[in-house]
């Protein structure tokens, strides 16, 4: 799959959830080609810590790539320690 269907898909996913107007999914482009940014905006809950609420958005979205089958999709990189991870950043702006 080409990266720009991919990111066309991950849209469509995380809109089902989230609303199209609240899901942004943009790919990198040059030497960051294969990279994709995913932002959400979610409303702010007042019972929730914000970095809380940040981490269950991004967990979420993390569970959706995996149930759609995108999560393998992603590209995969190396840090310094050797472990595997996705070539994917995930921003959660939270509106008041």
């Amino acid at each position: 799959m080409r990266v720009a269907e991919r990111n066309r898909r991950i849209k469509k996913a995380l809109a089902k959830v989230f609303g199209y107007k609240n899901v942004r999914v943009r790919g990198d482009r040059g030497t960051a080609y294969g990279w994709v940014e995913i932002t959400v905006k979610v409303p702010r809950d007042p019972n929730k810590h914000p970095f809380e609420q940040e981490d269950e958005v991004k967990a979420m979205v993390w569970n959706i790539l995996r149930e759609t089958g995108l999560y393998d999709e992603l590209y995969t990189y190396y840090d310094d320690m050797g472990e595997a991870r996705k070539e994917c950043i995930i921003d959660v702006e939270l509106l008041d």
